[in-house]
């Protein structure tokens, strides 16, 4: 069984043209193919010899020891970004690192730096100006990073803190109570809690050494981010969007004004997974828990239209030979929103949108019915070249490509992907490309998690649960940051 490829990303380089350079992302594997001949140009992290071993200084000539960076996993690639200029990468690992890459003129990934940060991650942006990561956790913080850091960072832009509050911080805490004067179960487990986090706030006074800036939170998980620009008063201004578990959509300025906030796009019942902007006109696209998609006026807050995805869903399953069990009741958890050229104008574009699970692509436009087609494996990712797309799929139980191009058509009104076998013959050399997959519940875990957004229960029980998430979260954070710590 091959992994599949989760995350790809396009890089629209001349070096590269006219179809680009395509970055895949394979497990811990960063691929880079140039789409005009297929050919593989490299591999992020470089091939190394796992099995090389070190004498035992301590032994006879003879005798051998594996290094002990053979038992140290390799983090997987959960976010991938492509800087304006397509020069640079940025690449966040499940390790809580995010790492710069340089694409150099010959399609080879050269690290330029790595960075941990203090939440994982759950989305990341290059700013247009090719200055900027915007980079939000998973805590509901969104903050910013330069593309090329500083090389001595003393401590972090953060005038909230200051050195008296530091110093405190770096006490270590000691309750009034031990082990010794507790005896009850309950108790004892409380203490616990307790003392995991008080060295949680104290981790957290102490932060990462290098420049980074807080720019806006939310009080709910964070799910994803998008910049966009506008011009007002004859000059550029930035916005951040950000979407959040609690059905929240705010509209922010960018920095160095993102304490700002312009307004809120209201309406979801259910969490938001993914927003998508469509370019040509300020429309913004949603979707998550709820079985339509949101389309909006982004900059009146405004909800134009909502888009039925369950009919959409249901006429495709019910119309063709299927195993796919979906019924009135089957959750829809959209994983995937991607803006696609459908015409010669610049503001016809159709989003694409992919729901966990589920092996199709629905396609939506104004002035068209929400379709849906039907795809040989669950689409996990969508690179958009000109009008065609590459569909990256989990295809591990089928003899099936992992990568395939379709081309994007329109019939009258109605907009459709039809594959393209020609360009899919360039994708051949990625197909081929073995790498090995863990267990299928680890690779569960990469490729799928959006449905465990869904809150459950009655709203008490929900928020119950959320804030038991919440502690978990910091207990495992407190985990992941010292792996000595008891």
């Amino acid at each position: 069984m091959s992994h599949p490829y989760q995350i790809t990303a396009l890089c629209k380089s001349q070096d590269f043209a006219p179809e680009g350079l395509l970055l895949a992302a394979c497990g811990a594997k960063i691929v880079s193919v140039k789409l005009s001949d297929g050919s593989i140009l490299s591999q992020w992290p470089e091939q190394n010899d796992n099995s090389s071993v070190e004498a035992a200084s301590d032994g006879p000539p003879g005798k051998k020891r594996k290094l002990d960076s053979e038992t140290a996993p390799t983090p997987n690639v959960i976010k991938l970004a492509i800087s304006a200029d397509s020069k640079h990468a940025v690449a966040v690992t499940d390790d809580k690192s995010v790492r710069v890459l340089e694409v150099t003129e010959s399609g080879k990934l050269n690290e330029l730096s790595e960075r941990n940060m203090p939440k994982r991650p759950c989305a990341v942006v290059v700013t247009p100006d090719n200055k900027t990561i915007l980079c939000g956790d998973k805590f509901g913080d969104v903050y910013s990073l330069p593309l090329f850091p500083s090389t001595f960072v003393d401590k972090i832009e953060d005038s909230s803190k200051t050195e008296t509050k530091e110093d405190a911080g770096s006490k270590k805490y000691v309750p009034a109570a031990s082990t010794l004067t507790v005896h009850s179960g309950r108790n004892r487990r409380a203490l616990e809690n307790q003392m995991k986090q008080k060295d949680l706030q104290a981790k957290a006074r102490e932060g990462p050494k290098f420049e980074y800036q807080l720019l806006l939170g939310h009080v709910s998980m964070l799910t994803d981010v998008q910049y966009a620009t506008e011009e007002v008063d004859g000059k550029t201004r930035g916005y951040i969007i950000t979407a959040d578990r609690d059905e929240h959509i705010r509209i922010s300025r960018g920095p160095p004004q993102a304490h700002i906030i312009e307004g809120f796009c209201l309406g979801h019942k259910d969490f938001i997974s993914k927003i998508c902007l469509v370019p040509g006109n300020e429309l913004l696209v949603s979707g998550g828990g709820d079985d339509w998609l949101g389309v909006w006026d982004w900059r009146a807050g405004s909800l134009k239209e909502k888009r039925d995805m369950r009919s959409a869903l249901t006429s495709l399953f019910s119309s063709q030979s299927s195993d796919v069990n979906f019924g009135a009741r089957s959750p829809i958890a959209v994983s995937g929103l991607w803006a696609v050229p459908s015409g010669t104008e610049i503001k016809e574009t159709a989003v694409l949108v992919a729901c966990e699970r589920l092996p199709c692509l629905l396609v939506s436009q104004q002035g068209s019915a929400l379709t849906g087609i039907s795809l040989p494996g669950v689409p996990l990712d969508v690179a958009v070249v000109g009008n065609t797309v590459i569909v990256s799929l989990d295809v591990t139980e089928a003899p099936t490509p992992r990568l395939q191009a379709y081309a994007v058509h329109k019939t009258g009104s109605e907009v459709g992907l039809e594959l393209d076998k020609s360009f899919s013959l360039k994708l051949n050399a990625a197909n081929n490309l073995m790498l090995p997959a863990p267990e299928r519940k680890q690779l569960d875990n990469l490729l799928y998690g959006i449905e465990n957004l869904r809150k459950r229960g009655t709203p008490e029980e929900a928020q119950d649960a959320a804030t038991e998430q919440a502690v978990d979260g910091a207990t495992s954070e407190i985990t992941e940051d010292d792996p000595t710590e008891e």
